[in-house]
């Protein structure tokens, strides 16, 4: 009987050690933080631009200490994989050193050499946090972690746009800030069309991207309007309505991953 059991003991043990092996080491949970970082590069840009222009600055100033506290836990969070997927770690220590300096851009009132400096600090940022994501990516070995990754990338898109259109709004090297605008419109267009076509989409999913695609075609009719800076206020509460809808649509894909 004892030996029964001590047969039993082990061949439990071995199914818990090869069930454990199979799990993946980054997950669903995982790649939605490493690209939350995306945005809430772009969203620290803006929140400070923002403040510079006096556009709703309570609010203004909320989003940017929340976008930092985020950003900080989401980086710690990255840092506790390192171990786990050695390949993300150089990408991390780029990571932290290049949000070391945007903090350091926003430290002080915000003017447009200021507002164009943290812009520029906050693409450095975005792009070590795109190396990230695709290593950790390529660590989940999943399909679904591709559709989170995509649809976070809309997160991020929201607030690339209406930053740019910011310092365009308020004369901040017009030429490059228009460029930006503009190519970060027409990649969110592109991407939204891109995941609504997606085969599997659940009515939930195609719930939330009907509403993303209502409130973009407000933003992108206000975005057009030249020379108005009443239009600040307008832009501004759009890309809120868009975050909320494209983190939902963010975190729809995640559960479906994490089953």
């Amino acid at each position: 009987m004892m030996r029964k059991l001590f047969v039993l003991l082990c061949a439990l043990t071995a199914f818990m050690g090869a069930h454990a092996a199979a799990q993946p080491v980054v997950s669903p949970g995982d790649v939605n933080a490493a690209g939350e970082l995306r945005m809430l590069s772009q969203r620290l840009a803006k929140s400070y631009v923002q403040l510079g222009l006096d556009v709703v600055p309570a609010a203004a100033l909320e989003q940017l200490q929340d976008s930092i506290v985020r950003f900080e836990r989401n980086l710690e969070r990255m840092q506790a994989l390192a171990a786990a997927v050695p390949p993300a770690a150089p990408a991390i220590e780029r990571l932290r050193g290049d949000w070391a300096a945007l903090r350091a851009a926003v430290a002080e009132p915000a003017d447009r050499a200021r507002a164009l400096l943290a812009s520029r600090r906050s693409l450095d940022v975005l792009e070590s946090a795109e190396r990230l994501v695709i290593v950790l990516e390529v660590a989940a070995d999943s399909g679904g972690a591709r559709r989170v990754i995509q649809a976070g990338r809309l997160r991020m898109l929201s607030q690339r746009v209406v930053k740019a259109y910011m310092l365009y709004s308020w004369g901040a090297d017009t030429a490059a800030s228009r460029s930006e605008m503009e190519s970060a419109a027409d990649e969110f267009g592109r991407s939204l069309t891109t995941l609504a076509a997606l085969p599997g989409n659940t009515a939930d999913m195609r719930a939330e991207l009907s509403e993303i695609a209502l409130q973009w075609e407000w933003l992108r009719t206000a975005l057009s309007v030249e020379g108005a800076g009443s239009y600040r206020l307008v832009v501004a509460e759009a890309a809120d309505s868009i975050l909320a809808a494209t983190d939902r649509l963010v975190r729809l894909h995640q559960n479906v991953e994490s089953r």
